[in-house]
């Protein structure tokens, strides 16, 4: 019974609370729901399309049969003007009348096929691989959600917590001065209520921003009006995960990036693609193949015509079969079109001389990046310590002699700003190491299932 009511209220918390995520449970729960991402997904498969239109073409892709069927005149034997027995139309009686015909063309063009499916199966992994790169670069996106997230609910609580000690403040100040102190006077009062503006601002900012991260994150998750979001982590913290050394950061990107993938996959397509503009340069060969059957029953009137066989002016039975060969009279358009294709492989060869270079370059810059703010970090959380034991001792000061409250909102104000600009830090970091993954080539669940210890 017991077990039944805790399951029963576990299931009430989660659809009040909504259901909590961590960074990589959001991340990969976002790019399956994203629409943006479904959308791009979905253009690959017009990519597929053309394999598909192109293995359909491989046999037959012309082949047409038709058909009629109607009334047909009969025959009739008559004497020409020189003396001929000819035979004519007679349209005084009519007879049913049945005709089809067959047309098929068969290509012999194997090789220029083979290359073809190469060229577009090339394309079609340059594509995928594309896809996949801007899916890492939306990951990075996602993530500064999520850590924005959680510094728009330190900022929110952080502005909360000011404007009650401040409201406490200015409540002990008010009473000092109901009971006359002599060291309080109303001027100290005005000074800390001319403050108060800035603390209501500070709460105003962190509830709009965070307001328009939710936005982004419930549209990310298409989360339904009522469904609320929430973290696994409660406040804002470093990253856990282990921040790989230089050189193996460098060897991962070479073994593993999709750029470097795309661009091979790229040379390989327009390579078929050169491959086949020179192919189209020389004679297509193919079968051709025709067969014509007309029959009518009408026949010569003397005689119902029995035979389906039988020849006259109405009824045939035809058909032809050879080898054709077709060449394209306008050679120069296909060799600029064979051109064209050499240029852009050449293009693309040139890019890979320094591709792999630019993007360790890019892997150094950005790393150099994450160990500056991470040092900041460290630094202003020594920084911190400070302004929170001088924070600590204006406020016993202030709790034995109230007329120090300027003092007071000045400890308060460095102490809170410094505050702001160390979890401001750490979020850029969290962000920057996200851009860092990205420019390693590997999504953040290839990073946790390899780099970070269960």
């Amino acid at each position: 019974m017991v077990i039944r009511v805790l399951s029963v209220l576990s299931l009430v918390f989660s659809f009040a609370w909504g259901e909590s995520y961590d960074c990589l449970r959001f991340v990969n729960e976002s790019i399956k729901k994203d629409p943006i991402v479904a959308e791009k997904r979905f253009s690959s498969t017009m990519k597929k399309e053309q394999l598909a239109t192109l293995k359909s073409e491989v046999i037959l892709p012309t082949f047409s049969f038709s058909m009629m069927v109607g009334p047909a005149p009969g025959l009739k034997e008559h004497v020409d003007s020189w003396g001929d027995t000819v035979e004519a139309w007679d349209f005084r009686k009519m007879g049913p009348y049945w005709g089809t015909q067959i047309k098929a063309t068969q290509p012999l063009n194997l090789g220029q096929y083979n290359v073809g499916k190469k060229a577009i199966q090339a394309d079609i992994r340059q594509h995928e691989l594309g896809l996949l790169q801007g899916e890492h670069k939306k990951e990075v996106e996602l993530q500064s959600y999520y850590y924005n997230y959680l510094l728009a609910l330190e900022m929110n609580r952080l502005a909360k917590d000011v404007e009650k000690q401040i409201n406490n403040a200015y409540e002990k100040l008010e009473e000092a001065l109901d009971n006359d102190e002599p060291n309080v006077s109303q001027m100290d009062l005005l000074k800390l209520k001319s403050n108060m503006y800035v603390v209501q601002e500070a709460v105003s900012d962190a509830g709009r921003g965070l307001k328009q991260v939710l936005l982004a994150i419930h549209f990310s998750l298409q989360l339904e009006e009522g469904n609320l979001f929430s973290t696994v982590d409660t406040v804002l913290t470093v990253r856990s995960e282990p921040l790989l050394s230089l050189e193996e950061l460098k060897a991962i990107a070479i073994k593993s990036h999709p750029e470097l993938k795309q661009l091979k996959a790229g040379l390989e397509a327009r390579s078929y693609q050169m491959d086949l503009a020179e192919a189209k340069l020389a004679p297509e060969f193919f079968i051709m193949a025709e067969f014509e059957y007309v029959k009518s029953w009408a026949g010569n009137r003397q005689v119902i015509q029995k035979n389906a066989f039988a020849q006259d002016a109405v009824n045939t039975l035809s058909g032809t079969f050879g080898i054709g060969l077709r060449y394209r009279l306008n050679f120069w358009k296909g060799w600029q079109n064979y051109r064209k294709a050499r240029i852009e492989h050449n293009a693309l060869r040139m890019k890979e001389n320094y591709a792999a270079q630019g993007l360790l370059l890019k892997i150094e810059e950005q790393y150099d990046k994450v160990i500056s703010i991470k040092e900041k970090v460290e630094s202003m959380k020594t920084s911190l310590r400070a302004t929170e034991a001088i924070l600590k001792g204006t406020a016993i000061q202030y709790d034995l002699d109230p007329s120090n409250a300027e003092k007071l909102l000045s400890a308060y104000t460095d102490n809170v700003n410094l505050l702001k600009k160390y979890y401001f830090a750490i979020c850029s970091y969290n962000v920057e190491f996200a851009e860092l993954i990205f420019r390693t080539g590997l999504s953040l669940e290839e990073f946790h299932s390899t780099y970070v210890s269960k």
